[in-house]
């Protein structure tokens, strides 16, 4: 395709097909995301992630919107009618230029533009100096120092990798956002660290991890528990009683929660008969996707959803939960035996607790959380 708009057509990684459907805009210029390409043509219809196009001669044309400009999907957005659901997915490619806003802003003293970018939550929980954000490296002032990658959208929730330079140090992080109030913000921060990768919730209460680790607090006191299961049902402790338990504080968004599930399962496999229980309490915001999560994996312990509308108080604030996940492993006097116990750290530990050789290994082909058959 050439960029002479009356004689061409989307030639790169568009597919062509001809629909009995009625234009239902004026004809205007479209143009491809590189700018090289473009086509006159109406608006026909935003169909999940393509949108059709009716050309003067009768041809229609499917583009991925993807490939159309940020011009082209802003105008999508300002489009009335059935056009509005999508524009999440129409505007995901101004993430990365959020994101380099953000980092970039890291190097100022009060930070007030990537504040400008969080979550409403987020924005609510960032009163003082004394915030997540505050604690950030400052990026250091060469043209190489941010590096932003390839955005990944789920829905509504999106994640992007950035490794950013800060007093000469590489830090490998991922920047998390929300789409609300028309637009992505930002509502946490993933981060390499030398104990592992942990998610940084900008949205809930809590000390930053910089700052102290409010878990070590807790060994050899008691936790109480409460809260809803994502369908309703009250959290019941009686089963838990004179049991090892693991209580993790997660999420359905964090990648390092997720990469624990399979150590978390297949110490599951091996000391459940001991007398191992988990709790795993997500403090996702969005319960939809949390108990779609939990239908679809279907995973063998109790799900407790921290921002229930049904809870009185958050498990994760008043245990000044921030970084996710959070290990804190009870033992069966009901007193907390251990935390942070990710990785082999955990099957340590329940060795420990639940007496040598109380598990039986279980091969690792046979720890995949159930899921349920494709329809």
């Amino acid at each position: 395709m050439t960029s002479n708009p009356t004689k061409t057509t989307f030639t790169v990684a568009i597919a062509f097909q001809l629909l009995a459907v009625p234009a239902v805009s004026a004809e205007r210029l479209w143009t491809d995301s590189t700018g090289k390409f473009q086509v006159v043509a109406e608006l026909v219809a935003v169909r999940g992630n393509k949108v059709v196009l009716d050309r003067e001669n009768g041809e229609q044309i499917i583009v991925p919107l993807s490939k159309l400009s940020v011009q082209d999907r802003q105008f999508l957005k300002k489009s009335e009618g059935d056009y509005s659901t999508t524009a999440h997915e129409l505007s995901a490619a101004e993430i990365p230029g959020i994101a380099r806003t953000f980092f970039a802003d890291l190097r100022s003293t009060d930070r007030k533009i990537a504040r400008q970018l969080l979550t409403k939550t987020s924005l609510s929980r960032m009163q003082g100096k004394q915030t997540p954000l505050a604690q950030l490296p400052t990026p250091d002032a060469t043209k190489n120092s941010i590096r932003v990658g390839k955005e990944k959208v789920d829905g509504k929730v999106a994640e992007i990798p950035i490794y950013v330079r800060a007093d000469g140090d590489l830090h490998k992080t991922k920047l998390h956002f929300r789409y609300e109030a028309n637009k992505w913000c930002v509502f946490a921060i993933s981060a390499t660290y030398p104990d592992g990768e942990t998610s940084i919730n900008f949205e809930a209460n809590g000390t930053t991890r910089q700052n102290s680790d409010p878990l070590r607090s807790l060994i050899g006191n008691s936790l109480a528990l409460s809260g809803y299961t994502p369908d309703g049902r009250p959290l019941d402790m009686e089963p838990y009683r004179d049991k090892v338990v693991l209580v993790d504080f997660w999420a359905t968004w964090c990648g390092p929660c997720r990469a624990e599930i399979p150590n978390m399962l297949q110490n599951w496999n091996q000391y459940h008969d001991a007398g191992f229980e988990i709790i795993a309490i997500s403090v996702d915001q969005d319960l939809n996707v949390l108990q779609n999560f939990v239908d679809q994996e279907q995973p063998p312990w109790t799900v407790v959803a921290d921002n229930h509308p049904q809870n009185q108080h958050s498990m994760g604030a008043k245990y000044g939960i921030r970084g996710i996940p959070a290990f804190i492993l009870v033992g069966k006097d009901g007193k907390v035996a251990a935390v942070n116990c990710r990785g082999p750290e955990l099957g340590r530990q329940l060795d420990r607790l639940l007496g040598h050789g109380a598990g039986v290994d279980s091969p690792i082909g046979a720890v995949n959380i159930r899921r349920k058959p494709s329809p």
